[in-house]
C-alpha cells in the first residue's frame, strides 16, 4: 500500500497543477479577447459580464475602457456619419453618453477627482458634435450639462 501512495500524490499533484494553469490559460484568453474588442456597444457581452459576475478588468478599469471605445467610435464615424447623416450613427451617441456619465459618475463619487472627471467631460463632448442631427443629440447634451452643473465641474 505504501508503495503505490506516492505515485498517487504525485499524480494527484500534476493534475491539480495541469488543471490551475489550463484555468489560468483560459482566463487570460478571454481577458485578451475582451481587451481587443470594442465593448461600446456590445450589450449583450457587458450585460453577461455583469450577470455572471464576471470582470475581468477592475470596475473603473472596466468603464474607464468602454468610455474609450464609445470615443474611438465617435472618430472613427465622424466623416460618415456628417456626410450622410444616417440614423445608424445616432446609436454611437447614446452610447457614448451613458460611458461618459458613468465614468463621471466613478470619477466624483469614488475616487473624489474632480479634475479628471471635468477632463473626461472636455474631451468627449466635441466628439459628439458632428452627431447634431440625431433626435437625441439635444436630450444628451442636456443630460451632460445638467451632470456637470449637479457635480460642479
Amino acid at each position: 500500500m505504501k508503495k503505490y501512495l506516492r505515485p498517487v500524490c504525485i499524480s494527484l499533484s500534476v493534475l491539480v497543477v495541469a488543471g490551475a494553469l489550463w484555468g489560468g490559460y483560459l482566463y487570460k484568453l478571454n481577458n485578451d479577447v475582451i481587451e481587443k474588442k470594442n465593448i461600446c456597444q456590445d450589450d449583450e457581452l457587458i450585460a453577461k459580464l455583469i450577470d455572471q459576475n464576471i470582470n475581468p478588468f477592475s470596475k473603473f478599469r472596466f468603464i474607464k475602457k468602454r468610455n474609450a471605445d464609445c470615443n474611438v467610435l465617435l472618430i472613427n464615424n465622424k466623416d460618415e456619419a456628417i456626410k450622410s447623416q444616417d440614423a445608424q450613427y445616432c446609436s454611437v451617441l447614446d452610447s457614448s453618453t451613458t460611458s461618459i456619465i458613468l465614468l463621471v459618475n466613478t470619477y466624483v463619487h469614488e475616487m473624489y477627482d474632480r479634475e479628471n472627471a471635468s477632463k473626461q467631460l472636455k474631451i468627449t463632448t466635441p466628439l459628439m458634435t458632428p452627431y447634431n442631427y440625431c433626435p437625441q443629440y439635444f436630450d444628451n447634451m442636456i443630460d451632460l450639462i445638467q451632470l456637470k452643473k449637479r457635480l460642479g465641474l
